[in-house]
């Protein structure tokens, strides 16, 4: 009897050793609004079947810093770097675990590695959003990891991870700007075997891109107030420069030029967001850098010559932003634009 209770011990023990970091802690994972870091998050989610919290891009909510002292959890997997889920490892009194790379395909590459290996993954291009959530539902259907590429690159810590996977299949999501024949020979390279490649409509797909801009932009210009400092500086320049991105988008869509008007409309739509983002007071990352050099251009110009060239070319482009949207509001249309959160007060220094 005694003997068998020492061979039962020995195997819980073994057990217990071999048993994966998050099986041995009350695990869940953190994660940003960024719909990449999101669909990454929510296929590890899947696999190792833990709940996800999501926090607003750039800061940590109280509202999930709530849920997670309140699960239990004694560590945190977060996806994403200090400069989209902040402040963690201060305000958690919890083991962190985080998957930072140096940008969405790197990230990607950290947390498919928590597969080991893998007979297949998904691959998509980072920022293409309608293509993410599809491969984000093909890679949870099949239970293995998802890859970010760009449009006409692998990264070599996507390729690298291709690699460690032993990946012989990979499902391609193609985005209307993706350069195929460059992404097919590179994951070839690094030992997969069948390609498959999911049907997309590239004209539908670049229309959508194009409408999310036309809504981010709509939201920003609502968001920026009158140009008075840096960040509201920051925040126009940049609603400014979405239009423009924008308005060559619509154009290169009706000369039937989709890929074109994809990336176009993509970068329109993450200027716009990011002015929505610096309006609300997150100013972190590169927003940083653009309210602090906005504040050397007001120093070095004035705020009056600034403003005055911000107004020309938000003219010539059909952008209303501060005083000039205010003043275009029709009598009975106060709340128009309520449901967009009001941009942030001054920047305390």
């Amino acid at each position: 009897m005694y003997m068998k209770g020492q061979v039962i011990s020995a195997l819980v023990l073994i057990a217990l050793l071999s048993a994966p970091a998050y099986a041995l802690e009350k695990t869940i994972i953190l994660v940003s609004d960024n719909p990449a870091d999101l669909a990454i998050a929510q296929s590890l989610g899947e696999k190792l079947n833990i709940d996800i919290v999501i926090t607003p891009w750039g800061t940590l909510s109280d509202e999930a810093i709530e849920k997670i002292q309140a699960s239990g959890a004694t560590q945190v997997y977060v996806i994403g770097g200090e400069v989209a889920v902040p402040d963690v490892e201060v305000k958690l009194n919890v083991k962190v675990k985080r998957f930072a790379g140096k940008d969405r395909h790197h990230t990607s590459a950290l947390v498919a590695q928590e597969w080991g290996t893998a007979e297949e993954v998904v691959i998509a291009e980072g920022y293409d959003e309608e293509g993410i959530k599809e491969a984000m539902a093909k890679a949870k259907a099949k239970g293995v990891p998802m890859l970010f590429v760009k449009p006409g690159e692998v990264p070599e810590e996507v390729a690298q991870a291709i690699e460690k996977l032993k990946c012989k299949a990979a499902v391609v999501v193609p985005a209307p700007n993706m350069v195929k024949e460059r992404v097919r020979a590179k994951i070839r390279e690094h030992g997969v075997e069948e390609i498959n490649e999911t049907a997309v409509n590239f004209e539908e797909r670049a229309a959508t891109a194009i409408e999310a801009a036309e809504e981010a932009i709509a939201q920003a210009e609502a968001n920026t107030g009158e140009i008075t400092d840096g960040r509201s500086v920051a925040a126009a320049r940049l609603v400014v420069n979405a239009k423009k991105h924008l308005d060559r988008a619509k154009e290169a869509f009706s000369e039937g030029s989709y890929g074109e008007a994809f990336g176009l409309a993509v970068a329109a739509k993450a200027q716009a967001e990011a002015a929505i983002k610096i309006s609300q007071g997150v100013v972190v990352g590169n927003f940083k850098h653009a309210v602090v050099n906005a504040e050397q251009e007001i120093k070095a110009k004035g705020i009056a010559k600034v403003k005055g060239e911000i107004d020309v070319e938000a003219g010539k482009h059909g952008v209303k932003i501060g005083m000039h949207r205010e003043m275009e509001v029709m009598p009975g249309m106060d709340n128009a634009t309520e449901k967009y959160p009001p941009a942030a007060p001054p920047m305390k220094r």
